[in-house]
C-alpha cells in the first residue's frame, strides 16, 4: 500500500468533518436569481467598509494602473465602487441590489459548482460548510449579500502602517471567525480548494487545524504540469462532490473522479492530494 494510503487512513478516525475554503471570482451576474430566504449579510462590515473607502479614494487613473484594467473596466469598476454600501438587515440589501455572492460569482470554478442546481439539503450544506475568502469582505458565506467590486488579495494599496499587504490584513482577522465556524459544524479539517493568493491568508493566521490542499493536474507528453483554467474547474468540481455527497472523511474524497481526474498516489502526500489526468496536448 502506497504512503500517502496508510497516513490518511491511520488519522482517519481522528479526523472527520471539513470547511472548504474557496476562492472568488472577477466576473459577476448581476441579474442571477436566488431564493430569498437563505441570504445573509457578511461578517465583516466595518473591515469592508475601511478597504472600501481606501479603493474610493483613488481616482481613475490610480484605479487603472493599481488593478491593471482596461479603460472600460476603470469605467466599470469606478461605478461599482461608488455605489457600494454595506447593510443592517437583508431586505435593504436586496432592495440595493446586492446579491449572494456564489450565486453571482460566474468564473470557471463556480460553473462547475453550479450552487443554482443545488436542492435545500444541498444549499444549508453549502452554507454552513463553504467559506470564500475575498479580498473586500474576508470570510463570505454562499448567500452573504455582496455588491460589486473588484479587489483582489494580492493587491498592494494604502493601508494602515501596521500592515504591509492586504493578505497581512486580513491573515491577522482570520483566525477567531475560522475556529468559531469549525466548532459550529465540528470539524477539524480545512479543506483547501482555494488558489494559493488566498489560502495563504488562512495559512498565515496560524488556525489550530489542519489543511488538506487538493490540486488537479494534466498528464501530458510533456510531464504533468497544472492548467489555470482546467484546476478551476476541478476545483468547482470538488467543491460539489463535496457538497453532494456531504463528505466528511479526507479519505472519501479519492473517490472524487469526475472530468476524467483520478487520484495520483505517487504525487499525493497527506496534506496535499493531487488528482491527474490524461491530456491530449
Amino acid at each position: 500500500m502506497h504512503v500517502c494510503n496508510i497516513l490518511m487512513r491511520t488519522h482517519i478516525a481522528t479526523f472527520v468533518v471539513m470547511l472548504i475554503l474557496f476562492s472568488p471570482a472577477k466576473t459577476l451576474d448581476l441579474n442571477v436569481k436566488f431564493p430569498e430566504d437563505y441570504v445573509t449579510l457578511p461578517l465583516f462590515n466595518s473591515e469592508s467598509t475601511y478597504l472600501m473607502s481606501l479603493l474610493q479614494s483613488f481616482s481613475d487613473n490610480e484605479l487603472g494602473q493599481t488593478m491593471k484594467l482596461s479603460n472600460k473596466m476603470i469605467n466599470t469598476v469606478s461605478g461599482w465602487h461608488k455605489k457600494w454600501g454595506t447593510y443592517k438587515d437583508t431586505d435593504s440589501a436586496i432592495k440595493d441590489c446586492a446579491l449572494p455572492c456564489a450565486f453571482a460569482m460566474k468564473g470557471e470554478a463556480y460553473k462547475s459548482l453550479n450552487i443554482k442546481d443545488f436542492n435545500d439539503k444541498e444549499l444549508n450544506f453549502a452554507q454552513r460548510h463553504l467559506i470564500i475568502l475575498s479580498g473586500l469582505y474576508g470570510i463570505l458565506r454562499p448567500f452573504d449579500l455582496i455588491k460589486p467590486y473588484r479587489l483582489e488579495m494580492g493587491q498592494t494599496m494604502g493601508l494602515d502602517n501596521n500592515f504591509a499587504s492586504l493578505n497581512a490584513y486580513w491573515s491577522s482577522l482570520f483566525k477567531k471567525p475560522i475556529k468559531q465556524k469549525l466548532k459550529e459544524i465540528d470539524a477539524n479539517i480545512i479543506l483547501n480548494l482555494a488558489s494559493d493568493e488566498y489560502s495563504k491568508v488562512v495559512t498565515r493566521s496560524s488556525v489550530d487545524s489542519r489543511m488538506v490542499t487538493c490540486s488537479f493536474k494534466e498528464e501530458t507528453s510533456n510531464g504533468v504540469k497544472s492548467i489555470s483554467t482546467f484546476a478551476k474547474q476541478a476545483r468547482g468540481e470538488m467543491a460539489r462532490f463535496v457538497i453532494q455527497k456531504e463528505i466528511k472523511e479526507i479519505e472519501k474524497l479519492k473517490d472524487f473522479n469526475r472530468l476524467g481526474y483520478k487520484i495520483n498516489h505517487d504525487l499525493s502526500t497527506l496534506n496535499h492530494i493531487i488528482f491527474t489526468r490524461l491530456t491530449k496536448q
